[in-house]
């Protein structure tokens, strides 16, 4: 009886949040709040051709902890390029020294570049990056990807406190994706390549403590119709499996409602290199998504938190899709 009025309470908070909308403008700025003190603005792009060279950068502004930043280049004739060195200090939009991401027309483009020293295999490769990305889907907010049904009862059935609802700031965030091309020039010690990338970029803000992350799963990346492709997981230490995702059509967004737990499909391993996934859309209709990782990139979060950030290929009812296969994991909870 409790269970189901606490329900029923959350599941209306959240048909209240569903119809909140949030200006262009807004969505596409960078975001702060002194007053938390683990506040986070988080700003990704990844990008993958067919020949297997991606592209992978994420920046993220954090009140406390000190900044994140992720720039990885790969060519099958070369290696993988990393950046290890901190970019530099912070500017006033998404920039960190000489890395940096700038909009140049809302909801449409946006120059992603860098210029510095990257790592490959040990040695120092003096790296120029030139990059526009262009959309070619609409921007998603997740709030309308949540499954309702299944947050709801996520939240209801957590044993309720102060310390739960305090830990819960961390799942309430604001968290915007869009599919489109990241195409240009990347220079390695005078090297010129020319690139034309697959692209998904994510913007997201609010509250991040990595520690209380469990597990989470983000699989996301365009088909080879230029349409985009999400499937989100995430399980905390204090709160079951919540859940989201979307394939775009065209003007239409379908929004995910079905899927499998994380521990249907990545138990044993817990990072497996194929998927196969039978998952229901909003239209009702089903979209089985099979796909192989290529290989993958790993990263260290606040010594707090795994990721593997895997570059795979695969289809979505028999249309050819690239895209990213990321699994996150609390190395306290699993034996890695």
């Amino acid at each position: 009886m409790l269970e189901g009025l606490k329900y029923k309470m959350i599941k209306r908070k959240l048909l209240k949040r569903e119809v909140e909308n949030i200006p262009l403008e807004v969505i596409e700025q960078k975001h702060s709040d002194a007053s938390q003190a683990l506040f986070n603005d988080s700003s990704y792009f990844n990008g993958i051709s067919d020949d297997g060279s991606f592209f992978l950068a994420r920046q993220s502004f954090r009140t406390t902890r000190g900044n994140e930043y992720w720039l990885e280049v790969f060519f099958p004739d070369l290696g993988l390029l990393r950046l290890k060195k901190h970019p530099g200090e912070e500017g006033e939009g998404f920039q960190q020294g000489k890395l940096r991401f700038d909009n140049v027309q809302l909801g449409k483009e946006w120059y992603v570049s860098f210029q510095g020293e990257m790592d490959l295999d040990g040695s120092s490769k003096n790296v120029k990056i030139d990059l526009k990305f262009n959309a070619e889907t609409a921007i998603v907010d997740f709030q309308n990807a949540l499954i309702l049904d299944a947050t709801a009862l996520a939240i209801a059935q957590a044993k309720w406190s102060k310390s739960f609802f305090e830990k819960l700031k961390d799942s309430k965030k604001n968290h915007f994706e869009q599919g489109g091309r990241l195409t240009g020039m990347i220079e390695i010690d005078g090297d010129l390549r020319k690139v034309d990338f697959s692209s998904m970029r994510d913007h997201s803000w609010g509250i991040r403590k990595w520690g209380g992350w469990k597990r989470h799963v983000w699989i996301g990346g365009m088909l080879e119709n230029k349409e985009a492709f999400n499937l989100s997981m995430v399980q905390y230490d204090y709160m079951g499996q919540l859940s989201a995702g979307f394939i775009t059509e065209g003007d239409q967004i379908h929004y995910l409602r079905e899927l499998p737990t994380i521990e249907e499909f990545a138990s044993n391993p817990l990072f497996p290199g194929k998927l196969d996934l039978k998952l229901k859309y909003s239209d009702g209709i089903e979209y089985h998504l099979k796909s192989e990782r290529n290989t993958f990139v790993p990263y260290n979060m606040d010594d707090e938190y795994l990721i593997n950030e895997g570059i795979s290929f695969g289809t979505v009812n028999g249309t050819p899709i690239k895209l990213v296969t990321e699994f996150g994991f609390n190395p306290s909870h699993y034996d890695l």
